[in-house]
């Protein structure tokens, strides 16, 4: 398996405290589930799966048959992916600053869920 770019082996990953965004992800795995922020208005926060990266832009596919390209920032991870495969995002707006973030598993399972988003918590 390699230590860096894109990967079609491996299992898909969900948003950890340290990983919430396909850029922060090592190792980019293809169909990778991923929650689109981005800045195309008809695509914005929708589902979609990682395909490749096309220099530093990374190419999406929606279940619709389109693909778009976005910066890895703007990809949001799962929350959960269950034992089917079906990946499931919870997705929060930052109290302080508005963007939207993903909750780890641990977080969407505890009492007291985040208000804010990782970088407005530190």
């Amino acid at each position: 398996m390699p230590w860096a770019g894109t990967s079609s082996s491996g299992s898909y990953s969900c948003a950890t405290s340290s990983q919430h965004t396909l850029k922060d992800l090592r190792i980019k795995r293809k169909g990778q589930p991923v929650f689109v922020l981005g800045h195309l208005l008809n695509r914005k926060e929708q589902e979609a799966s990682f395909e490749a990266f096309n220099d530093r832009i990374a190419l999406v596919n929606f279940s619709d048959g389109g693909t778009a390209g976005y910066d890895p920032i703007e990809l949001l991870l799962p929350t959960e992916i269950d034992d089917k495969g079906v990946a499931y995002f919870e997705i929060r707006s930052c109290r302080a600053c508005e963007i939207l973030f993903p909750l780890t598993q641990e977080e969407a399972d505890s009492d007291l869920e985040p208000t804010l988003c990782q970088e407005c918590r530190t």
